[in-house]
């Protein structure tokens, strides 16, 4: 892609240009760029499910790292720029959490890390992965408590909170949300909603949602997205074991400079 830039004369001099990468592949920087524009994805965390008890929803996974940031770069030199796999959602009639997003990378200049995965059931506490680095989306378990008269209200585990980084790079992951199930009786409650990412990446799985009783495997994250997949609802399965956590997406980058 091209963007030409015009002089007040109306001559034309230099052309912005783009390189967009949506898998792992080299970038050889033009003759007289020293400054790239790079926006970066990270692979976003895979979803949580939990096998067993019907009623119990998985948490969705967390967005990986979004960057926008100038980088100084040497024209002529080749950069590999690594576009990260998203996490792998938890595997049907398993309680486990989900897998990490992996990070996204412009040679040694920039990493961004990827998502953590979804925790699934909160009744056994399991813990979901922590990100790759500060700036993924961690998790944490979900809780069970008492609601007014009801009992045994539980939510999936849901991914970390956004993270924000400042000085030149703005950087955030979205946190996915928990799923919410309340067995007693069988309706379901809102416990959380996915952090919203930035630019439109990155953004935090939906959890499942047991009194749904619909779309029993999680939903699968777009590819190049960076979001965390959904987790899974095994509400009204015909069998819980037959439910899995949503894959994260993986992750994008968009190179701009003036040539």
């Amino acid at each position: 892609m091209t963007k030409a830039r015009t002089n007040a004369n109306g001559s034309t001099s230099l052309a912005q240009k783009f390189a967009e990468f949506t898998s792992t592949g080299t970038f050889t920087v033009p003759s007289g760029v020293t400054v790239v524009e790079v926006l970066m994805v990270a692979g976003g965390g895979g979803g949580g499910t939990w096998g067993a008890v019907s009623s119990w929803p998985g948490g969705g996974g967390g967005g990986g790292q979004v960057v926008k940031k100038f980088l100084t770069v040497t024209a002529g030199s080749s950069y590999t720029i690594t576009i990260g796999a998203g996490g792998t959602g938890t595997s049907a009639g398993s309680n486990a959490a989900g897998g990490n997003g992996n990070d996204s990378s412009f040679g040694s200049l920039l990493v961004c890390g990827g998502g953590g995965g979804a925790s699934g059931s909160a009744d056994t506490q399991v813990l979901g992965n922590a990100g790759t680095n500060a700036y993924g989306g961690s998790n944490q378990a979900g809780s069970s408590y008492n609601v007014g008269m009801q009992t045994s209200v539980r939510q999936g585990g849901s991914s970390g909170g956004t993270t924000m980084k400042s000085n030149a790079t703005v950087g955030m992951s979205g946190g996915g949300a928990g799923g919410a199930a309340m067995v007693v009786p069988f309706t379901s409650i809102p416990l959380s909603i996915p952090g919203p990412g930035l630019y439109g990446f990155g953004a935090g799985g939906q959890g499942g949602n047991a009194g749904a009783q619909a779309n029993y495997k999680g939903t699968d994250a777009p590819a190049n997205s960076g979001n965390g997949g959904g987790g899974a609802n095994p509400a009204g399965a015909a069998s819980p074991s037959a439910t899995a956590g949503g894959n994260g997406g993986s992750g994008y980058c968009l190179i701009s400079y003036w040539a």
